[in-house]
């Protein structure tokens, strides 16, 4: 499988959406991913995120499932510089003017590219 760094975003926002500081754990479903495939896809996009640091979660019976105690403090850093869908779109074009595929970044790179295009738009 790859990583779907879309995906990702979706995910930590569907984490940040739905986590609240009553609830203990919550389990991810993204309701188009509605097949056994797509649901794999993305309990692997979580287990990413956990072993980059970005969620707190666990395991479950299914190698592919994950129950989520909470996004840490890379992941909400990483979530912030990845919000605004202008400076992903910019951050995806500058990306492809140098013959690279923004998808297929390393997540610390990409968070850098974003967070300098969130710059240039902020103080040019």
């Amino acid at each position: 499988m790859k990583r779907d760094m879309e995906l990702i975003i979706d995910i930590l926002k569907c984490i940040e959406e739905t986590k609240t500081s009553a609830s203990s754990a919550i389990v991810v479903h993204m309701y188009r991913y509605d097949t056994k495939e797509k649901q794999e896809h993305v309990q692997y996009q979580i287990n990413l995120l956990k072993d980059a640091g970005y969620v707190e979660a666990r395991g479950g019976l299914n190698p592919y499932e994950f129950t989520i105690y909470n996004m840490t403090w890379a992941g909400h850093d990483f979530l912030d510089a990845a919000r605004n869908e202008v400076v992903v779109s910019k951050t995806k074009e500058f990306v492809k003017s140098k013959g690279l595929d923004f998808l297929s970044l390393p997540i610390d790179v990409a968070k850098e590219l974003l967070v300098e295009t969130t710059k240039k738009m902020l103080f040019s």
